[in-house]
């Protein structure tokens, strides 16, 4: 039996310290281990936990791990059945080789990256292996992409319900209120290397199958809030997570988004000429991203990793995502709302309760999750839905229209 459920690699970093939070006080108390190169700073953070018994403190393991040091990464997937990583950005800061042992261990493995590149590259390179040490591998279990793939996820099923569909398409619409970390901003910088993942043209990339490019870069009609919206900066690595969780469960008919299926996504607008205006601001902001290295420093000094939006920033957040899948004249409408900072209160919360659906209720996942291998959020299901219901400060539901 291995000696921990869950271990939360980076635990002292700014998004690292919600999740230790969150998983210290979870109700279900699973058995949990904090990792990282400096130990003095893992019990300091420890020691910060608030609303926890002092027999709970005691109960959290620290494991001492770093990504320059390969053998200390395997000993980490050794001890849980499921990694949290939240060391960002992880093309930069060893996520490849804390996958590569995961996979290699037959180890869970969550993260947050919104690095469709550093994707590709796992999926390339471990899902053999994953597969083979039916290791469960999810990146991408924040904000970044998690509420908009689990939401097409729950509308696509409800509408298969009543049989097979082709020629679905989903339109999400979102809005949200929150801050932004340093960490943030240097894993947006990076694009900069990778213009690519800034392109609405390659919605495939991360995807086991390929099919024909559906992604708008215009203002859409978003009938689910009545509203108009417009593509982001998110929106090409959302769809890409959305397109792979369609290519791989083509394996599975039950839950098969069927043939010529069709993902966009925009966030709302208060009107068609603010989208309009909006639209203009992403296009600027992607220039400048890629050709002005000067804001990138200018950035990092603003906003320097390791810090992050105030407690009550976080709490004054919103999220509000809503996703209409259309098929073959039938509506659904999946749907999460929560009260807090998605980008950090509650992608503490998503990536959490990912982990432990794969460390606690491993049985309920998606067949094609079950199996092992680099799958996506969605894939692990109901199950996550679930979870999420119970446990997060978020409400999931999906209906007919």
């Amino acid at each position: 039996m291995l000696k921990y459920d869950v271990a939360l690699y980076g635990a002292t970093g700014f998004t690292g310290q919600i999740v230790a939070q969150y998983l210290a006080t979870h109700p279900q108390q699973p058995r949990i281990a904090f990792a990282g190169r400096n130990t003095a700073k893992i019990q300091s953070v420890i020691d910060n936990l608030v609303q926890v018994s002092a027999e709970r403190v005691k109960s959290i393991g620290i494991i001492e791990a770093s990504s320059d040091d390969y053998a200390s990464l395997q000993r980490l997937a050794e001890a849980a059945s499921v990694i949290i990583n939240t060391v960002g950005p992880y093309s930069l800061l060893g996520g490849y080789d804390v996958v590569r042992a995961a996979a290699e261990s037959g180890t869970g493995y969550v993260d947050l990256n919104g690095e469709s590149t550093f994707f590709a590259q796992l999926a390339a390179d471990h899902s053999a292996k994953a597969k083979e040490t039916q290791a469960v591998i999810v990146p991408s279990c924040g904000f970044d992409a998690l509420p908009f793939d689990l939401t097409t996820f729950l509308a696509v099923q409800l509408l298969k319900k009543e049989g097979s569909i082709t020629n679905a398409a989903a339109l999400c619409g979102y809005s949200y209120q929150g801050g932004v970390s340093g960490g943030t901003i240097a894993s947006i910088l990076l694009k900069r290397d990778h213009p690519e993942e800034l392109a609405l043209a390659s919605p495939y990339m991360l995807s086991p199958v390929e099919g024909e490019s559906t992604l708008t870069n215009a203002v859409m009609a978003l009938p689910q809030f009545n509203e108009y919206g417009f593509p982001t900066i998110l929106s090409p690595h959302n769809a890409r997570v959305v397109y792979r969780t369609s290519g791989l469960l083509q394996s599975e008919p039950s839950l098969d988004y069927g043939a010529g299926f069709s993902y966009n996504e925009a966030h709302i607008a208060p009107s068609k000429i603010h989208a309009r205006l909006a639209l203009v601001v992403v296009y600027i902001i992607s220039w400048l991203v890629i050709h002005v290295r000067l804001l990138g420093i200018v950035l990092t000094y603003l906003i320097p990793q390791g810090t992050g939006p105030s407690l009550e920033t976080r709490l004054k957040g919103s999220l509000d995502v809503r996703t209409l899948v259309k098929a073959d004249g039938k509506q659904a409408v999946a749907t999460m709302r929560g009260n807090y900072d998605p980008g950090y209160h509650l992608t503490a919360q998503f990536i959490s309760e990912a982990a432990l659906a794969i460390a606690l209720d491993r049985g309920s996942l998606s067949p094609v999750a079950r199996s092992g291998g680099i799958v996506t959020p969605a894939t692990l299901g109901h199950a996550l839905a679930d979870r999420l219901n119970k446990y997060a400060d978020v409400e999931v539901t999906a209906h007919r229209l």
